[in-house]
């Protein structure tokens, strides 16, 4: 005679509640880009600075030509590193979110050698969106110091 086996059915734990992952917004995305080109400044990395913009990017520095397109931006961020800043610090203020564009604006901080303060100033970013990722489109910035005389 065949005898039936019962299996004891126990409860299953039930699964620790998962903490909703939040989603990244705009401008958390904005803001760690700032943080990435701030470290290639720091690492003298000017091709990796201009690969973060747009490919008809256009960047408006204060007292230089406008410069267009990755070759021309790589050259002022090499100019600029050569020049001493060794550090770029982009606090985002306000981001704007339009679809595939994002408008921000924030302040910004130039180190040299020891984390020296060379400069302090304000900028206005148009981000334009590539594929996957948020690149800077129109870059303009100016400074808070008094102009030289």
């Amino acid at each position: 005679m065949a005898t039936k086996k019962t299996a004891k059915k126990t409860a299953a734990a039930p699964a620790p509640a998962k903490k909703p992952v939040a989603k990244q917004t705009v401008a958390d995305l904005i803001k760690a880009n700032n943080k990435a080109l701030g470290a290639a400044v720091a690492a003298g990395d000017a091709k990796a600075v201009a690969l973060m913009y747009t490919k008809t990017a256009k960047l408006l520095p204060p007292n230089a030509p406008l410069s267009k397109g990755t070759k021309a931006i790589t050259a002022f961020w090499q100019g600029a590193v050569e020049m001493g800043i060794k550090g770029a610090t982009l606090k985002s203020q306000e981001v704007e979110h339009l679809g595939s564009t994002a408008i921000e604006v924030g302040a910004y901080t130039l180190s040299g050698e020891g984390g020296a303060t060379l400069d302090t100033g304000k900028y206005l970013v148009v981000w334009k969106k590539e594929g996957r990722e948020w690149k800077l489109h129109r870059d303009i910035f100016n400074s808070n110091g008094a102009p030289a005389a």
